[in-house]
């Protein structure tokens, strides 16, 4: 009976826990689609990551965090109109109002980052050069698509032709002037992903999404050399890649020379889910050397500056070097 009675107070003491305090409920969510505008940073410096088509904000959960663990704030941007982007809302789509969470984050900021881009992503980072050149500190292009400032920005998707590529069960839709690519479970997993783990093979297939590369669009901009091409410009090249090749990479490199470019090899397409590690280590390298920019109140000789931060994977992480020791 003693025992029951105990069970029964244990029960409701919990049960009060649970509710709200004072009675009250909790406030009513804002589900607003646009984040407000990062504050200035307060660590090193802020990076900011953009994905590629067909892709997402979410593939970067591997590296994001890394990058803070260095001391810096990191902002991933979701590209489109929607955070679904279903096949039924491509309709009326841009390449302008897909870039445009990028510009309004741009828009929004008083201080100057890293910008980094991934695949298709270039061309929106390139275009982000070209409109906020003074917001800027430098660009990197991780086998990502750069175009030049001879040309308009089709023409690095016209040199990329001479590297044929199976498509597998890709379908296309058109919608206006814009073709929309929805890459196949098969062409997804031995094109793109064939060199990621298991797990994010099965986090990609829930993630899913429709992407288009507007050509029309971007064959009618030209960057300008006083902004797009007054910016550093670094490029990551990724080896093994069955997307976008490798010598085409490097085609692209030659064509319109960089600061400095970094090879990691074996690693596939989508680098920042086969090797967030050794990606996040270069993308630091790069922004080490602009940290009289990124240092606010840390000294170098601080034990918390990026520089001495020693990247060491937890041994038993099931990321597979995603996170920091």
């Amino acid at each position: 009976m003693a025992l029951s009675m105990m069970m029964v107070v244990v029960v409701v003491v919990v049960l009060l826990q649970l509710l709200p305090a004072n009675g009250q409920n909790p406030p009513l969510c804002n589900f607003n689609q646009n984040p407000p505008c990062p504050p200035k940073p307060t660590g090193l410096g802020h990076i900011v990551l953009v994905h590629g088509a067909g892709q997402g904000q979410w593939f970067w959960y591997k590296v994001k965090p890394m990058l803070e663990a260095a001391g810096y704030n990191v902002t991933t941007v979701q590209l489109g109109p929607s955070v679904t982007m279903a096949v039924d809302s491509i309709e009326n789509v841009s390449f302008w109002n897909y870039s445009k969470p990028l510009f309004d984050l741009m828009e929004c900021l008083d201080h100057k980052v890293l910008l980094v881009g991934h695949s298709a992503g270039g061309f929106n980072i390139a275009v982000a050069m070209d409109k906020y050149p003074t917001k800027i500190l430098a660009a990197v292009f991780i086998a990502a698509y750069m175009p030049d400032t001879a040309h308009t920005m089709s023409y690095v998707l016209d040199q990329g032709a001479k590297y044929p590529s199976e498509w597998l069960d890709t379908c296309i839709m058109t919608s206006g002037n814009t073709t929309w690519y929805f890459f196949g479970d098969d062409f997804l997993g031995s094109k793109l992903y064939q060199m990621c783990p298991p797990e994010d093979i099965a986090l990609m297939h829930t993630q899913k999404r429709p992407g288009s590369f507007f050509y029309n669009e971007i064959a009618e901009i030209q960057l300008k050399n006083e902004s797009y091409g007054s910016i550093d410009r670094f490029y990551i090249v990724t080896g093994d890649d069955l997307t976008v090749p490798t010598d085409y990479q490097y085609e692209m490199i030659t064509n319109f020379p960089v600061k400095e470019q970094k090879l990691i090899n074996s690693s596939g397409h989508e680098v920042m889910l086969s090797k967030p590690l050794e990606l996040s280590a270069n993308i630091l390298d790069i922004a080490r050397q602009y940290s009289s920019y990124f240092v606010t109140s840390n000294a170098a000789g601080d034990a918390t500056w990026a520089g001495s931060v020693q990247m060491k994977p937890k041994p038993n992480s099931v990321l597979r070097a995603a996170w920091w020791a």
